[in-house]
């Protein structure tokens, strides 16, 4: 045993001794053909959506499951195309952190679950509580919302 782990040794010390030599460089590649539409590579685009408390609204009934609040904002970016072909990621920024959508804020009681939801022109920010006992608006004062389309 103690020999073939020598040989191996020794063997794996010579291999890593010899040097290769670097050959010439070769031609230089063709440029990358352009998109159908001329742009290259990947657009994104980034939006930051304050939702005031005047601006949210509940769904449901109050107690049960499914009662939650939304909010609606406009954003003409949010296209068929760019729901059915690209991606849109959604925070909500808070404090210091951008929070990724879904978020849990676990409370005392129970858990609050920030999520959202689109459609061509509009994107709806969605808070429930676990306990379907959510005041409306969810939040005292502003909140401030990022989304990123990418396309």
């Amino acid at each position: 045993m103690k020999k073939v782990f020598f040989a191996i040794l020794v063997s794996v010390t010579l291999v890593s001794c010899f040097k290769e030599s670097p050959g010439r460089d070769g031609r230089p590649g063709r440029d990358g053909r352009d998109g159908r539409d001329g742009i290259d590579g990947v657009q994104m685009y980034t939006y930051s959506i304050d939702v005031f408390p005047d601006q949210w609204d509940r769904f449901g009934v109050f107690g049960r499951p499914g009662y939650y609040c939304y909010a609606v904002a406009s954003l003409p970016a949010l296209t068929n195309k760019v729901i059915d072909q690209g991606a849109v990621l959604a925070y909500l920024l808070w404090g210091e952190y951008d929070n990724q959508l879904p978020f849990l804020m676990p409370e005392d009681n129970y858990l609050r679950i920030i999520r959202y939801d689109l459609e061509e022109g509009n994107v709806w920010f969605i808070v429930e509580d676990s306990d379907f006992k959510i005041k409306c608006p969810p939040f005292d004062g502003k909140v401030n919302f990022k989304v990123v389309i990418i396309i």
